[in-house]
């Protein structure tokens, strides 16, 4: 987030707020191992999270002579969305080490909830290839659209968030959202750092109903040992589930090979992958790359 009259030039597609949960903490600095599915090589030694996720003026518009068109207002309005999540998340940190917390039916304000869902929607459409994509496709279907004008209409129509009264309430984040209004929360914790994230989290298992466009379940990695669930609510007698829940092998590894899948290019973790992590990740790999390949 800018600050004063410094702007921010390197925009986090990823925030560090989020990544500093899945990293080492050496004084005010946060440091978090990765791995690249490119090369499917671990980084000898974890990296600073400031130095990961991020392009230069991610999200800035521009006017026709090159200059600014109210610099940073859309990395500001993430950053206080971020500021939002990551007092939830602290919130959720403290509540599952707490005995009593991890039987409760509910640990999340409705408010929490919002501010969740609005923050996972968000990562998945503010991604660099995200942006790119809706870039290519106006420009497919405006051929006369130059690049500017083409990354200018992609950001006020994609990212927006409605967090300003102005802001417009029909972009495609703003629409995205109610596909995910109403979900059922619960939380999986493990006892260890085992959890991983990557450079796209967030995993959508998508309905069994073409016509529904609500997902079936999303997942999505909070810190090395947290992991929301949303499901749909299909019955008044999952909502006195207790909250959080402990994780089982299984469900680890489902997760790992989720985020493996998912990943863009890179994957995060706390601690140096272990040899069993890092056959998942192939593993997962190898049939992405052998599915895209058939399809």
């Amino acid at each position: 987030m800018a600050n004063g009259n410094n702007p921010t030039v390197d925009e986090h597609y990823v925030p560090r707020m989020y990544l500093r949960g899945f990293s080492e903490i050496k004084g005010e600095k946060a440091f978090i191992c990765q791995f690249d599915t490119n090369t499917m090589r671990q980084t000898p030694t974890s990296v600073n999270v400031e130095d990961v996720c991020f392009e230069k003026n991610l999200y800035e518009l521009r006017n026709s002579d090159g200059s600014y068109i109210a610099q940073n207002h859309i990395e500001n309005n993430f950053g206080r969305i971020e500021d939002f999540t990551a007092r939830v998340i602290r919130s959720i940190v403290v509540k599952s080490q707490n005995e009593t917390c991890l039987n409760c039916s509910t640990v999340l304000s409705q408010d929490d909830k919002s501010y969740l869902t609005i923050f996972i929607t968000a990562l998945l459409y503010r991604d660099p290839q995200t942006i790119e994509m809706g870039i290519r496709f106006l420009q497919k279907s405006n051929p006369s659209m130059d690049g500017r004008e083409a990354r200018n209409f992609t950001l006020m129509n994609l990212l927006p968030l409605g967090v300003d009264p102005e802001w417009d309430n029909s972009t495609v984040i703003r629409s995205a959202l109610e596909s995910l209004s109403g979900m059922f929360f619960q939380i999986g914790y493990t006892d260890d750092d085992t959890i991983i994230t990557s450079d796209r989290p967030g995993i959508q298992w998508p309905s069994h109903d073409s016509s529904d466009n609500r997902p079936r379940a999303v997942a999505f990695p909070l810190t090395s040992r947290l992991v929301l669930y949303l499901f749909p609510i299909q019955n008044a007698e999952q909502n006195e589930t207790s909250c959080f829940f402990k994780m089982s092998e299984q469900q680890i590894n489902d997760i790992q090979t989720n985020i493996a899948v998912c990943a863009r290019r890179w994957i995060y973790s706390k601690n140096m992958l272990t040899d069993d992590q890092l056959e998942i990740i192939k593993e997962a790999r190898a049939r992405l790359s052998k599915n895209n390949r058939d399809g």
